[in-house]
């Protein structure tokens, strides 16, 4: 009875290294400042501290990096669908083209971020502080903001929030 119990338990925890991001990873791309095209699937990278690092094109599908902090970090072209960033900080952070599609941004603080031809379908931005970000033509089909302040973001040429896309540079709402 035992046996298989304890054979079990070695199974599982001969898994787990393949299942967390390993501080090891996080030291190589801060020591790199490059992880184009890579696959951090899945990893937890939660509370994390990122500054000044390229992860253009990075998949990131399904990371945990609730409450980490980004500065001046390239993720042009990346995939961060169901992405839980919650309570995340990004100041001068690169989401250009980012896929979003069902992402937790609940309570997210962004300060001059562009987020520019993104695809933010089924995100949820709920309680988020967005200053100074352009969303310029992106979408934001089924996208929850409430409670969000978008105060001196752009939302040209946006679609998903009202029927028709923005027409013109807009300061917190489609006008």
């Amino acid at each position: 009875m035992k046996l298989p119990i304890l054979l079990g338990l070695g199974l599982s925890l001969l898994a787990l290294p393949a299942m967390a991001f390993e501080k090891a990873d996080l030291e190589k791309l801060r020591s790199t400042k490059k992880c184009n095209a890579s696959t951090f699937s899945s990893c937890d990278l939660s509370g994390a501290s990122l500054m000044d690092i390229d992860l253009n094109g990075a998949e990131l599908e399904g990371a945990n990096l609730e409450g980490i902090t980004m500065e001046n970090v390239d993720l042009s072209k990346a995939n961060l669908s169901e992405a839980n960033l919650k309570g995340a900080r990004m100041t001068k952070v690169n989401l250009n083209q980012a896929i979003l599609k069902e992402a937790n941004l609940d309570g997210v603080k962004m300060m001059a971020v562009s987020v520019e031809d993104a695809d933010l379908t089924d995100a949820k931005l709920t309680g988020g502080t967005l200053k100074g970000v352009s969303f310029k033509n992106s979408v934001f089909k089924d996208t929850v903001l409430t409670n969000t302040d978008l105060k001196l973001s752009n939302l040209s040429g946006v679609t998903g929030i009202t029927e028709a896309p923005c027409a013109k540079p807009s300061f917190g709402a489609c006008k």
